[in-house]
């Protein structure tokens, strides 16, 4: 697990009660921002369902 993006998460919460695709947009979102942690395995189940390759982890940028 890398270190959190504090300012990232800040200013992109996941929505309350999330649809799955607001769940997957968030964590693809999240992967490219934030390397705080792994995808989940039900978001990756559902990557893999749609034929969405899955990303690399981004280290943050912190300040």
């Amino acid at each position: 697990m890398g270190k959190t993006n504090k300012d990232w998460h800040g200013d992109h919460p996941m929505p309350k009660n999330p649809t799955e695709e607001q769940r997957l947009a968030w964590h693809l979102d999240h992967a490219a921002h934030c390397g705080c942690r792994g995808i989940p395995g039900t978001i990756l189940a559902l990557m893999e369902e749609r034929g969405i390759a899955v990303p690399e982890l981004q280290q943050p940028e912190l300040r």
